[in-house]
């Protein structure tokens, strides 16, 4: 259904560098689909989409049902797409977005034109202090502006947002994921986006985090995917059985043993290691898991499924901003309205995770 009252264009930036990246980040993939892909599908049914691309690579994006257009100053930097897209829109209003946003979310777009009003030339998100000019809307009337500031080569958006009438939109206020405004602009960045969702469930002793972790485990693998699990155990009780043959080679004085077959293998040493380093090791494994989940580090700055048990402990232990979700065998509600949900609401908790990390509900 289209989006309506009033109208949208929608403008796809995808003429860029991608300097940093060292490739075109449009036509990067995740969950097996481009970037550019995912970010039309999200925005199609708005009033109309355009591509803005370089003349050069308008072919390279022929499969997608836009109007394409180009870039008439190279080397201009966002601000020449936003100038063609503002002269191509048969739209007053367009939202223009980066080809580098795979989290983006129509609701975005929509929130900022809950803020319509004639008094304003643009509608900017604000998050945590920072604009975003670059998942904004902007009226069709600063064309002039836009161009003269072309001219004089004044090609930074800050620069533009000075010289018109801006609603700068804090997005704290609002109920949308910060996620959606996340870059990927470096190879880093894109290996993180890529590498396996890792969180934690964490809470204290006894609070039923193993048999959650055993839950989660049986409803990830209904829904194809694979997961590895880190367990840490704050008490030190955990070794290889006392009397088998790597006991013995440990007691008599091996700084390590390690037992192997052609299927597994368990290594056992005594020194201290890290979560990271063992999230390190877990990726190295020849089959790559979608989820790396840690039992316990309450402490640590991980993103979490925080259990509680009103026999254990009614409070939050862990930091408000790394949650995911609570789980508790009671009716629990926190004042961030972090969703809740009882031990049996396995279905629904996975449904948050997989959310919370933007993979599908399906896979």
């Amino acid at each position: 259904m289209k989006v309506e009252n009033p109208p949208l264009t929608v403008a796809l930036l995808a003429g860029g560098k991608s300097s940093r990246m060292g490739k075109d980040k449009a036509f990067l993939k995740f969950n097996e689909k481009t970037f550019i892909q995912i970010i039309y599908e999200e925005l199609k049914d708005f009033d109309e989409i355009l591509l803005s691309v370089k003349k050069e690579n308008l072919e390279k994006y022929a499969f997608l049902p836009v109007k394409k257009i180009s870039d008439e100053k190279v080397d201009a930097g966002p601000l020449e797409g936003i100038k063609t897209s503002l002269m191509e829109s048969k739209n007053e209003l367009v939202f223009i977005t980066a080809c580098d946003m795979p989290f983006i979310k129509k609701e975005l777009p929509l929130s900022l034109l809950d803020f319509y009003s004639s008094d304003y030339d643009a509608y900017v998100p604000v998050l945590k202090g920072r604009t975003e000019p670059l998942c904004a809307i902007y009226k069709k009337s600063i064309l002039p502006l836009v161009e003269n500031h072309l001219q004089k080569a004044d090609y930074k958006l800050s620069i533009l947002l000075d010289d018109i009438k801006v609603k700068y939109i804090q997005m704290e206020k609002t109920s949308l994921s910060e996620k959606i405004f996340s870059n990927i602009n470096t190879e880093e960045d894109y290996e993180k986006l890529n590498g396996p969702c890792i969180f934690s469930v964490s809470g204290f002793k006894k609070s039923g985090k193993t048999s959650l972790i055993l839950s989660l485990q049986n409803e990830l693998s209904l829904r194809g995917y694979t997961f590895s699990v880190i367990k840490h155990d704050g008490h030190d009780c955990f070794t290889d059985a006392e009397g088998t043959d790597t006991f013995r080679f440990s007691q008599a004085g091996a700084l390590s043993t390690c037992v192997f077959s052609d299927r597994r293998y368990a290594f056992f040493a005594s020194e201290s290691v890290t979560v990271d380093t063992l999230i390190e090791k877990t990726k190295k494994l020849s089959t790559l898991p979608d989820f790396i989940i840690i039992e316990g580090m309450k402490n640590a700055p991980f993103p979490k499924v925080e259990v509680l048990r009103k026999d254990v402990s009614c409070e939050s232990c862990c930091k408000k901003e790394e949650h995911i979700c609570f789980v508790s065998d009671f009716a629990f509600s926190s004042e961030d309205n972090i969703p809740s949900f009882d031990f049996s609401d396995v279905k629904k908790i996975t449904d948050t995770i997989l959310n919370y990390f933007h993979k599908g509900l399906e896979k």
